[in-house]
């Protein structure tokens, strides 16, 4: 097979694994444009500042009298309906526990909490506005052992919180829940590096014979899914707690289990132990909402499949998007590590500490 040809079967073998949104350019509006769009729908004279995002466009608004929000405008490759699956998950955590650290919906002068816009070039986006969680975002400050059981305990209460709510758009196909992990053999392929494609494919090759048969057996809910350490925040005078959880627009149907493995997921680079500090957050994360001996025994695995999914989907869009390389690989470099320090570790050994510290063996 001619090699043009073979990178164009390569290309279309990838496009199918990242679907639409991932491939949609970010809508086209300026910060100017984003503040007279918040004058016109939402009544407020605000200044706007962009907030760096891979596929939507959002803005950090301060109104004339000091108060902030967060103003969001979706990639116009998301459908509507997984739009409105965030909006509504957002409304259904303030009526079931308005205590989460969590955003707030704001609502538009006629009362929508979210609406239509066609863009500059053609394209629509749907436009929603949240309350603005101040803090500090856990990557700039690093992570205590009281913090990482603080956030296993947050996570676990907004997974408790979520457990009833479904939509239409819950069951929703994205790359990031990593049920889809096999799919990710044409980007791990297209990886340069010969012995980090090696540990990729064996990976996967466990993750289709051992993983992904079990894993419908397994408790299946709407969850967050990406409790990375730039969504979570802290107030600094209190740095042993969660003072806001950010961004939902990775949320999904999908194993429970998976959303404490792309949380511990970035553990697995800390310098203190990767599996201590795994182990620390899954029994914390226990306490609150208590897990199976099946979810356990695929605790490992699920975690390296985020590794190998943060590792595979941004090393192939960095190099596509070089101009927005920086945002994209932000989250590369502990993948890499961690699949270094934790996913080298023995697999049963791995297991039966998580096992002991969940007080399961």
């Amino acid at each position: 097979m001619p090699e043009s040809i073979a990178e164009t079967a390569r290309d279309d073998e990838v496009r199918a694994a990242l679907g639409e949104t991932l491939e949609s350019p970010p809508p086209l509006i300026d910060e100017a444009a984003a503040a007279e769009l918040v004058r016109r729908h939402y009544g407020l004279g605000a200044e706007a500042r962009t907030i760096a995002c891979e596929r939507d466009a959002n803005f950090q608004m301060t109104a004339e009298d000091g108060r902030n929000f967060t103003l969001k405008v979706s990639n116009p490759g998301e459908p509507a309906v997984n739009t409105n699956f965030q909006t509504e998950a957002i409304l259904w955590l303030e009526r079931v526990d308005p205590g989460l650290p969590v955003p707030k919906v704001v609502r538009a002068l006629d009362g929508q909490s979210e609406f239509p816009l066609r863009m500059a070039d053609g394209r629509t986006s749907i436009v929603r506005m949240l309350t603005w969680l101040d803090g500090v975002p856990v990557v700039r400050v690093g992570v205590s052992a009281a913090l990482r059981r603080d956030m296993g305990r947050t996570l676990a209460r907004l997974g408790a919180a979520l457990r009833d709510f479904d939509h239409p758009g819950a069951s929703h196909d994205i790359q990031w829940d990593i049920k889809h992990a096999s799919r990710l053999r044409p980007l791990v392929v297209s990886l340069s590096e010969t012995g980090l494609r090696r540990q990729l494919l064996a990976e996967l090759d466990h993750f289709d014979a051992a993983v992904r048969p079990a894993l419908a057996g397994l408790r299946q809910q709407v969850v967050h899914n990406d409790l990375n350490h730039h969504n979570v925040l802290l107030d600094p005078p209190c740095p042993d707690r969660v003072s806001g959880v950010l961004d939902f627009g990775d949320m999904v149907k999908t194993p429970l289990v998976v959303d404490l493995a792309v949380a511990a997921s970035y553990m697995t680079h800390q310098d203190d132990g990767a599996l201590r500090c795994v182990a620390e957050m899954a029994a914390a994360y226990h306490e609150v909402m208590p897990l199976s001996r099946d979810e356990i025994g695929l605790l490992r695995d699920l975690i390296v499949a985020r590794l190998m999914t943060s590792i595979a989907i941004t090393e192939w869009r960095a190099a596509r998007y070089p101009q927005n390389a920086d945002y994209i690989l932000r989250n590369n470099g502990p993948a890499r590590i961690g699949m270094e320090r934790f996913a080298t570790l023995p697999r049963g050994e791995v297991t039966a500490a998580l096992l002991r510290a969940c007080n399961m063996e």
